[in-house]
């Protein structure tokens, strides 16, 4: 790999002896990681008001923007390093940078609507789950921005998906598609054996559930009881409820994404170097792994 770092505000480059870039569907930043030469200390310590450096991560061509957040100064065999951590730039809508306040609605808006509402000037969601109307009075959020963006999304089984430069981020469905599907789709990456230089397999069992409950909780609200197609629906999960249920879109989606984390799932763990045909793979692409 070809890495690179580099103040955003003066172009400068950091020096560093290695640094990991990371990212999974329960973080809504990039996390970040890099070890880098005492001497550069000046050059990521937060300016005196606390604002955190700006860091421009480079890995084979793809651009990372970073903000420093954490900094530790290491030894190890008589060699001193510092230790720089932070995340993507979505940290800004959480805490510490982002202060709780009360989001709410008075009039009926769409779930799309609710999170363009909250979010700050300068930034955009890109809304990928079916969005859903929401009645009047039924909205009410105490909490940062990024909390309020993830009660919108998971109301619907989603996520958020952090971009890597800019101030934006995607909602996606942990499950667009169930997995019992997912033979019949086209893969957005298909990996062969030979491009990967580690894999590892594990399983673990979930109870077969194949229906599930979700209710709202206001009078704005729906029961949707959803069921697996072809089963008898006999094996109920746990009813979940969500202020947020309000409309059979909802509950759906939220619905798909219970009963698809049933039965036994194999876990597949691969690692290889990020390739120019495929770039860095992000969460929510469908793989094929061809062995």
């Amino acid at each position: 790999n070809v890495t690179s770092l580099v103040r955003v505000s003066d172009d400068t480059s950091i020096p560093c002896l290695g640094f990991s870039l990371s990212l999974d569907v329960d973080s809504w930043a990039w996390g970040f990681s890099a070890s880098v030469n005492p001497s550069v200390l000046a050059l990521v310590e937060p300016d005196v008001d606390g604002t955190p450096v700006e860091l421009a991560a480079w890995v084979n061509g793809t651009e990372f923007r970073v903000f420093t957040e954490a900094i530790g100064r290491e030894r190890a065999f008589g060699q001193v390093s510092l230790r720089v951590q932070g995340r993507g730039k979505t940290a800004v809508l959480g805490e510490p940078i982002s202060l709780a306040t009360t989001f709410s609605a008075a009039s009926a808006l769409t779930s799309q609507q609710l999170l363009d509402q909250a979010l700050p000037s300068g930034w955009t969601a890109d809304f990928q789950l079916d969005p859903w109307l929401v009645p009047g009075g039924v909205w009410s959020h105490q909490g940062t921005v990024m909390t309020a963006a993830l009660a919108i999304a998971g109301a619907a089984g989603g996520w958020i998906l952090p971009d890597p430069v800019a101030q934006a981020f995607t909602v996606i469905s942990r499950y667009p598609s169930a997995p019992w599907d997912w033979g019949a789709l086209t893969a957005d990456y298909s990996l062969p054996a030979a491009v990967t230089h580690r894999e590892g397999i594990s399983w673990t069992d979930h109870p077969p559930y194949n229906r599930v409950y979700v209710s709202g909780t206001t009078t704005g609200g729906v029961l949707g009881r959803i069921t697996r197609t072809g089963t008898a629906g006999d094996v109920l999960a746990p009813m979940v409820s969500d202020q947020l249920a309000t409309h059979l879109t909802a509950v759906t989606q939220r619905g798909r994404a219970i009963l698809s984390k049933t039965g036994r799932i194999a876990t597949v763990r691969l690692r290889l170097p990020v390739l120019d045909i495929t770039g860095v793979i992000q969460p929510g692409k469908l793989v094929e792994y061809v062995d």
